[in-house]
């Protein structure tokens, strides 16, 4: 109809014929619109990350605050003028070498073989009943040396009944063990009847220790005698060159027997409180192992509680693996001077007074210590005698009480039991005293000496209160 009727020119304005669409265009919109999601995205990241701001170095920022406007004219740093250069030295750098420890072989040089299994003699234990003294015994055994240990004592069946324990059996020493009794005449003459070769002499006085080392001298088989005593010894007491001897002085008044054994000894020092305490234990070890020790041979020594001094030396010694018996032989030989001396400051002042003064000093010194020593010693038989008293009184009473429980329906009917402890109190004693060991009683069941030894203890008394 178009082409017969042509359209007026108005109508063919107001149409718009459309060009048809490709498919371009929309691949085109798609892209279009993932780039703007794409930046969108990054927009809003970078959004998110805080701005850092970039900061000039602090030496620049100093200098044009110090000088401003001086940066064109700032000379540059000059080179330096000389240059150093390392040369050796031709001295070689000494080392401190470092000290080997090797305590199996120290102890082996402080320890002399003994051969042959000797028999040893052991006196001066086994008098006090409430104690069977087998200490030393057991390291004399543990030292398995001795052929043979003869126990001395006045009464070798009571000894003999209170060694006869399980720890004995369990360890052997009933297998070595003799008893035997020391005249007190004719020392000598006992040790030989016993084939004693090493004679170990505990708790001699001070004044006796010639006499025993002249005993150990005379009998023909001892070749070999140590000595212990409480108390300080005569300088010129020694024995024999043919005998090995040692003299072992306790430094204090008695030896305490509920400390256990490990405390801190020292040989030859000055106790700082001369009535600080000794283990028993301590002091049974140690005579023991004297026979044994080279550097006791044919020595006298004293042994004294070291305190704090000691128990650090000891414990440096421990911590490097020595045993009980190279300590003693460490302390015998003197080693803990140089560790007393290393703990010494080293500004000291030396002394101003002269040889003759410091000689007459040491003198003095010596004799205000026998005389602290006779006094502790006099203080210790008081209380011995005291406790002896009040276990006899204590033992007394016990026996009477039950002798009157077994009278008070016939003889002893209408008594009090205080009154018949009273009445007899003498009786009483005399038992107490044979059964604690104190006096012996003959066939007749009569106490033997009680008299004599009720006599001396009073004398005792009356030296001691003078």
């Amino acid at each position: 109809s178009l082409k017969t009727c042509p359209a007026p020119p108005q109508l063919l304005d107001l149409v718009t014929i459309k060009p048809p669409r490709r498919p371009f265009l929309r691949i085109e919109r798609a892209r279009t619109m993932k780039y703007a999601v794409l930046c969108t995205s990054l927009l809003s990241a970078t959004a998110l990350v805080a701005p850092v701001a970039r900061r000039r170095p602090v030496a620049p920022v100093l200098a044009e605050m110090a000088a401003p406007g001086d940066e064109a004219t700032a000379a540059p740093a000059a080179a330096p003028s000389f240059r150093v250069i390392d040369i050796p030295s031709d001295t070689p750098v000494e080392e401190d070498e470092e000290v080997v420890v090797d305590p199996a072989a120290e102890e082996a040089e402080l320890v002399q073989k003994i051969d042959g299994k000797p028999i040893m003699g052991v006196s001066g234990f086994f008098g006090d009943p409430s104690r069977n003294d087998q200490r030393v015994l057991d390291v004399l055994h543990a030292q398995n040396t001795w052929g043979a240990i003869v126990a001395f004592s006045d009464d070798m069946v009571a000894t003999k009944k209170r060694l006869m324990s399980r720890s004995a059996r369990y360890s052997g020493l009933l297998g070595v063990l003799r008893f035997g009794e020391l005249k007190t005449a004719d020392v000598a003459a006992s040790l030989e009847d016993a084939e004693v070769q090493a004679w170990l002499a505990f708790d001699v006085p001070p004044a006796e220790v010639g006499a025993c080392l002249a005993a150990a001298s005379k009998a023909k088989t001892v070749e070999r005698v140590v000595v212990a005593t409480s108390g300080a010894v005569p300088d010129d007491v020694a024995g024999d060159d043919d005998l090995d001897w040692t003299v072992v002085s306790f430094d204090v008044a008695a030896l305490a027997e509920d400390l256990p054994e490990g405390g801190p000894l020292a040989v030859d020092r000055a106790s700082e409180d001369l009535a600080a305490a000794i283990s028993r234990d301590d002091a049974c070890r140690v005579v023991a192992e004297s026979f044994l020790l080279k550097p006791a041979l044919k020595k006298k020594f004293a042994v004294s509680n070291g305190g704090e001094v000691s128990a650090g030396y000891l414990r440096s010694l421990r911590e490097q693996g020595y045993s009980r018996r190279a300590e003693l032989g460490k302390l015998i030989a003197g080693d803990m001077v140089e560790y007393e001396k290393s703990l010494a400051p080293e500004e000291e002042e030396e002394s101003t007074l002269s040889e003759e003064e410091q000689k007459a000093e040491k003198e003095q010194q010596a004799i205000d210590r026998a005389k602290e020593y006779e006094e502790l010693f006099a203080e210790s038989r008081r209380k011995q005698v005291e406790a002896r008293e009040r276990a006899i009184s204590a033992k007394a009473r016990e026996w009477l009480s039950g002798r009157w429980n077994e009278k008070k329906y016939s003889s002893a009917a209408g008594i009090e039991v205080e009154a018949y402890i009273e009445e007899n109190w003498e009786e009483g004693v005399r038992e107490a005293s044979a059964i604690l060991g104190y006096t012996k009683k003959d066939a007749a069941g009569m106490n033997v000496g009680d008299d004599d030894d009720d006599d001396d203890d009073e004398d005792d008394d009356d030296d001691d209160d003078e």
